[in-house]
């Protein structure tokens, strides 16, 4: 098995035949053989999403005002 195979799609059909395997009689049976007939599973778009970065958050620091002179 070469790295080529080993995609989304790969993944995603071996999970539905596993599921099949062994789940032969339940009542989603019909879709998930339909399913498995597919070759494509997620379009290009959905497989290579890029996140985007996040913004740095701009520290607080310290309060720059002199602290209020206390009256005696």
């Amino acid at each position: 098995m070469n790295s080529k195979s080993l995609n989304d799609d790969y993944f995603i059909k071996n999970a539905i035949m596993c599921w099949l395997h062994h789940y032969p009689n339940h009542k989603w049976t019909g879709i998930y053989e339909e399913l498995a007939k597919r070759d494509s599973y997620v379009t290009q778009s959905q497989s290579e999403v890029v996140s985007k970065p996040v913004p740095k958050r701009q520290s607080r620091g310290r309060s720059t005002s002199k602290p209020k002179p206390t009256e005696s």
